[in-house]
């Protein structure tokens, strides 16, 4: 009688714990998930606003006017967007592409382009892909065109080597995001789709540990780009003065859109689909902390709020009213040291820390 009290005891115990961990989700479902609700959809989001970009930049050439050019600008915050709603998922075609030289280089050198107008124009999308510099490309080039105070008259003849350069500009960005998103979906000549590379399946994938540690690592990355290379720069936390010139972007003052749809990607990535049947990193964070994935929760709200709460550019606000883009460091930097210790340590991943990661910026 004591001996089969011990095995039913023994028993409930074992199946105690098991009843812990049963329904959380495995890393294949969550980069399942993460891939087919979030990546992919996003990537196609971001394809369809360049196609949109090109279509209205294409329609500014063609007859310009107050109007047209509104649009263009209206589709010009919309691709860009969507394309840095991406950027927390910026590993795989991208990198392998890199084609963040051809979307969105920062920053642009307009001395250049100008004198590139005017001595060698690049006028076609394989002139502007294969033989402009960065500096010269993406949604930067296109921002000096069409929010340039004389744009419209600047573009009056579309046969003019500034428009046919707009055009280009538009016909790289829309391409390249389209090829992401085959590279991204389509298998081709016995190599996979990379979604079915990163998520186990194709018979040679990756091994789903290094395709968690890529997805992490990619926003451990990007939060310390938002934190040290550009709020921290822009406010003067590095100890040599404000510089502006580390907030992305010129005269479309699209900073704060900016900075809220990078935060938005991260919090995609972190949480899933937007709905209740998706999956994401947090629901490999929760079984093994509740306490750290509910303060990842909380912090991504708090520093969308903060970015919400600041008036006006971005720029002119470090300026103007400090406290307030102060407020949005802080809240990102909270979310960085949650994101870099607990996160990171729970799931295992190893990532490379600069000198320039830590707590020197607080």
């Amino acid at each position: 009688m004591a001996r089969l009290l011990v095995i039913l005891v023994a028993a409930g115990l074992l199946g105690l714990l098991a009843g812990c961990g049963a329904g959380a989700p495995d890393d294949s479902e969550v980069l399942i998930s993460l891939t087919d609700q979030v990546i992919v959809p996003t990537y196609q989001a971001a394809g369809a606003a360049a196609a949109d970009l090109k279509t209205a930049l294409d329609a500014l050439c063609a007859a310009p006017s107050d109007g047209a050019l509104q649009s263009a600008h209206q589709a010009w915050r919309d691709a860009r967007g969507a394309w840095l709603r991406s950027a927390a998922m910026a590993f795989g075609p991208v990198a392998e592409r890199r084609s963040g030289g051809l979307i969105d280089w920062s920053p642009i050198d307009p001395e250049r382009i100008e004198r590139m107008l005017t001595e060698n124009p690049a006028t076609s999308e394989d002139a502007v892909r294969n033989t402009l510099a960065s500096t010269q490309r993406g949604f930067g080039a296109i921002e000096y065109v069409v929010f340039d105070p004389d744009a419209v008259s600047q573009l009056s003849d579309s046969a003019t080597p500034r428009c046919e350069y707009l055009r280009a500009l538009g016909a790289v960005i829309a391409s390249e995001t389209a090829a992401i998103v085959d590279e991204w979906t389509v298998s081709r000549n016995g190599d996979p789709a990379y979604r079915d590379f990163l998520t186990g399946r194709s018979s040679s994938s990756m091994l789903e540990s290094a395709a968690v540690a890529e997805v992490v690592r990619t926003q451990v990355f990007l939060i310390r780009t938002l934190t040290d290379l550009q709020l921290a720069a822009a406010l003067g936390l590095r100890g040599d003065g404000p510089d502006l010139s580390a907030i992305p972007g010129g005269a479309g003052g699209n900073g704060l859109a900016d900075l809220r749809a990078t935060v938005l990607g991260m919090r995609d990535v972190y949480l899933g689909d937007a709905g209740a049947e998706g999956l994401g990193v947090s629901h490999l964070v929760t079984p093994l902390s509740t306490a750290a994935d509910e303060r990842m929760r909380s912090q991504f709200e708090a520093a969308l709020a903060a970015v919400d709460a600041v008036e006006g550019p971005l720029r002119a606000a470090i300026v103007e009213r400090p406290e307030q883009v102060q407020e949005v460091y802080d809240r990102v930097m909270e979310l960085r040291r949650t994101l870099n210790t607990e996160v990171v340590s729970l799931l295992g991943v190893a990532v490379g820390f600069s000198d320039t990661d830590g707590d020197s910026m607080r």
